[in-house]
């Protein structure tokens, strides 16, 4: 919890929301991007927020039920097993650094922002936003950021400061998960021509509800309304945030084997989701002039049916083996393995996307959340004594 960072922040005229020193943004503030620990040992939480002094593990309540159906007088070897799960987590461990202008904006975050007349208890020259200077206690915190080591923020921002962005960590708020894990089997010998088994083996989740601080309504992230997309509304789709992964991925197989040779085909699938960076400036609803390319208006662009969405995806491997057993009359020989395996056989690639942010990953041109490694073939060779 000792790490930590900082930037110098100012609201710019009009209600946006830039970094920068120039003049004309004002007023500036400071923003801890870093932990608890460092808020608490800057005195941010000395007079406001204390009961984020101390945090607390983040506690969770699990639910089950589960059930497996396996005959034996008729279809043996089928194997069908499911389970209905939730999970929901209290006192999440969040950050809420990185302020922009929704964020100024948004009441329920409120905490997170200090200015000198949230200290007018502690004493009451904290009487006026507008000359932070004359509040003894708010320059303090703002000095104690300052002489951290770790800050990159001139000493000379000390009097430039008008409001801190408490950007540490909380105990804020809410998480819940609802879905089914499945797997289903069936093995079946047919004497001569090999015995084969097929299955599939995945998970869909059904809610996944979120309240980020007590404030806050409670949002099904699996459907949800994110940001528009070059003025263009996303209403009631499925996000991806706080899963990491889709809302339904599952994989099945074909198997076969006879003797000492075996072949196993797969195939993965991830459903679609949309992703949450911002559009390219010059598609849908942004363009100067109907049908044009040149951004910065709200007419239509040339591109007009561009979305966040990123579509589902097939990926198919496959498994050739021969084991020589006991076959060979030399020792040495026996109970070796050859594995021929091919990891996505049509070399499909994640799908395009536009990311220019560097929240949760670098800049990229595809989905980073998918393996683009492309097609790898692997030769095993094992030998079992």
């Amino acid at each position: 919890m000792g790490s930590g960072g900082y930037r110098l922040s100012h609201a710019a005229t009009g209600g946006n929301f830039a970094c920068g020193n120039g003049a004309a943004n004002q007023p500036g503030g400071i923003s801890l991007l870093g932990s608890g620990t460092t808020a608490f040992n800057a005195g941010f939480r000395d007079f406001v927020n204390q009961v984020g002094q101390h945090l607390r593990p983040e506690q969770a309540t699990n639910w089950s039920v589960g059930g497996e159906f396996a005959p034996t007088a008729f279809l043996k070897g089928l194997d069908v097993q499911a389970t209905w799960y939730t999970v929901k987590i209290t006192g999440v461990l969040r950050a809420f650094g990185n302020p922009t202008t929704n964020a100024f904006n948004q009441g329920s975050l409120g905490f997170s922002y200090i200015i000198p007349t949230d200290l007018i208890g502690a004493d009451a020259a904290c009487n006026n936003n507008l000359t932070p200077t004359t509040c003894p206690e708010f320059e303090s915190m703002v000095q104690k950021i300052l002489n951290d080591g770790r800050n990159p923020v001139p000493q000379a921002a000390l009097t430039n400061v008008y409001w801190i962005n408490d950007g540490g960590t909380f105990n804020k708020g809410y998480q819940k998960v609802e879905g089914i894990d499945f797997n289903a089997s069936y093995d079946f010998d047919t004497g001569d021509f090999g015995a084969w088994n097929v299955g599939i083996t995945g998970a869909y989740y059904l809610h996944l509800y979120n309240q980020t601080t007590p404030a806050d309504p409670v949002e099904d992230q699996l459907h949800t309304t994110l940001s528009s997309v070059g003025n263009i509304p996303q209403n009631g789709v499925t996000g991806i945030a706080g899963i990491g992964t889709n809302r339904m991925r599952y994989r099945t197989r074909l198997g076969w084997s006879n003797g000492p040779w075996s072949l196993t085909g797969f195939m993965d699938y991830s459903s679609h989701y949309f992703h949450t960076q911002n559009a390219p400036p010059q598609v849908n609803l942004q363009c100067t002039t109907t049908g044009g390319t040149l951004p910065g208006g709200s007419l239509p662009c040339l591109i007009s049916n561009y979305s966040n969405i990123q579509p589902s995806l097939y990926t198919f491997d496959l498994s050739f083996g021969y084991d020589t057993g006991d076959d060979p009359v030399n020792d040495y020989l026996k109970h070796i393995g050859v594995q021929l395996v091919v990891q996505n056989i049509a070399d499909r690639t994640p799908a395009f996307q536009y990311r220019i942010s560097t929240g949760g990953g670098n800049p990229a041109t595809f989905d980073i959340l998918k393996n683009y490694g492309g097609r790898t073939v692997s030769i095993i060779v094992t030998k079992t004594w």
